[in-house]
């Protein structure tokens, strides 16, 4: 099934309405027609702009479920937060109606069922690249890095020997977050230089990094 089919898919469920107003959980899909209005209202955003963004949802909470629509992350859901971290939370459609299915049974908001690991699946080559020129670039660039790093699977040591170096210590944060998340002895070295990062905030990710590796 193609891309263009697999939406068609997602939406026809959607017009069921099993997936609406169900507020008490922070789940209400939106169908296409709603779904495409209010994209609209956020193309000013980096991630909506840089990823051809669909949003999927308005369940009242200033966060949104976003289809991603361009390379390298076509078909991933990405949950961009108004006051926390955005990161990619789902691999597909499919997997964004399994947990709203998950949260109508244990009566959770859809947000709690996030994984606690980004997928990490899509072509890590071109993330590596994508991640290295953004994080060169604007601030509204290095925000879109900040929601793509959690989906690197922390093989690129060089890069993310940059990143625990960069001088916004959001940056060199996150990369020490995902290490204590995901630890392995190869990313010592990675770990230590976040610990040793000048902004506070970014060291102490880094010593949770250090701590989790097992040193």
């Amino acid at each position: 099934m193609n891309f263009q089919s697999v939406i068609a898919s997602y939406f026809d469920v959607i017009s069921t309405g099993n997936y609406s107003n169900l507020h008490q959980i922070d789940l209400n899909l939106l169908e296409l027609a709603a779904s495409e209005s209010l994209t609209e209202d956020f193309l000013f955003h980096p991630l909506i702009h840089t990823f051809d963004g669909l949003v999927l949802d308005d369940a009242d909470t200033s966060n949104h479920h976003i289809l991603l629509r361009r390379s390298p992350f076509e078909g991933y859901i990405l949950y961009l937060s108004h006051d926390d971290r955005s990161k990619i939370v789902f691999s597909s459609l499919v997997e964004l109606l399994h947990a709203a299915d998950e949260a109508k049974i244990t009566n959770k908001p859809l947000s709690e069922l996030h994984p606690l690991v980004s997928p990490h699946e899509m072509e890590q080559k071109a993330l590596s690249y994508l991640v290295r020129s953004l994080v060169k670039e604007t601030d509204d660039d290095i925000e879109i890095a900040l929601a793509l790093i959690p989906s690197m699977d922390l093989l690129d040591i060089e890069l993310l020997t940059e990143l625990a170096k960069h001088d916004d210590f959001f940056v060199a944060e996150i990369v020490g977050d995902e290490i204590a998340k995901r630890p392995f002895l190869a990313l010592q070295q990675v770990a230590l230089l976040c610990s040793q990062h000048p902004h506070s905030q970014a060291a102490k990710a880094g010593v949770r990094a250090l701590q989790a590796i097992g040193l």
